[in-house]
């Protein structure tokens, strides 16, 4: 799932649920989005994945302006969400390094057991589950549109 997928997810669940419960919560939200099946494709290309990379902050950097500028009494625990939801991802960077310098990535078996548990709750990821993945975010950007209003 992109990250804007997981970033919105912990910004509404940051908007909606009190502190202490929603920290949790939208990190948690990470692996259960990803359980949906979602865009993959095996071009791996260092310019493909790093143009994926670079929209994907942008579109979270502009999220997170957003959420401070319209909700300045709740943006940092929205944030914080939001933030939280994306994290899980960050492990990847370390094939994104390894595809950098030119260098196959290594293979899931000799990563941790994390990295491993999160490829398998990622049990559906083909080119046709870009529609599940913009469905959604049609769906988390109408909720956060709404959210942001009240």
């Amino acid at each position: 799932m992109r990250a804007i997928n997981h970033a919105m997810t912990g910004a509404i669940i940051g908007l909606s649920v009190a502190a202490p419960i929603a920290i949790p919560l939208a990190f948690v939200s990470h692996y259960a989005i990803d359980g949906l099946p979602h865009h993959d494709s095996k071009d791996k290309s260092l310019k493909k994945v790093t143009l994926f990379l670079i929209s994907d902050i942008i579109l979270c950097l502009a999220l997170a302006f957003i959420i401070f500028i319209v909700r300045p009494d709740y943006w940092w625990l929205a944030i914080l969400c939001a933030f939280l939801a994306t994290s899980a991802d960050f492990m990847w960077f370390s094939g994104y390094n390894d595809l950098r310098r030119g260098k196959t990535p290594r293979p899931l078996a000799t990563r941790n057991a994390i990295v491993i548990l999160h490829q398998k709750v990622q049990w559906f990821q083909k080119p046709i589950g870009l529609i599940v993945e913009i469905a959604w975010a049609i769906l988390a950007g109408g909720c956060l549109y709404f959210l942001l209003r009240s």
